[in-house]
């Protein structure tokens, strides 16, 4: 399994490709949407129920996929969050 240190070094370099911009755009869509705790959406195999995350991320933590939002920078970090927080606001 990779680290997620190791995939924000792989997407920033597909990013700077300009190669494969449409699979990067996707990636991007379903770590997103994994990180924030769903499935990163149907695979379209005949497999019922295959799913990004059950076919290629099994057993990895939504952290994991926060991580790599966060450093790729698709997703605020915890501490930008805290920081933006206005002291009266529920956290």
């Amino acid at each position: 399994m990779r680290s997620a240190e190791e995939m924000v070094r792989h997407f920033k370099k597909m990013r700077t490709s300009h190669q494969n911009t449409s699979m990067y755009e996707e990636a991007k869509w379903q770590y997103i949407n994994m990180a924030q705790g769903g499935d990163g959406g149907p695979m379209g195999f005949s497999e019922p129920d295959s799913t990004c995350r059950s076919h290629n991320y099994r057993g990895h933590p939504d952290s994991f996929f926060q991580k790599v939002c966060e450093g790729m920078g698709w997703l605020p970090s915890k501490e930008t969050i805290m920081l933006d927080a206005y002291p009266g606001d529920p956290v």
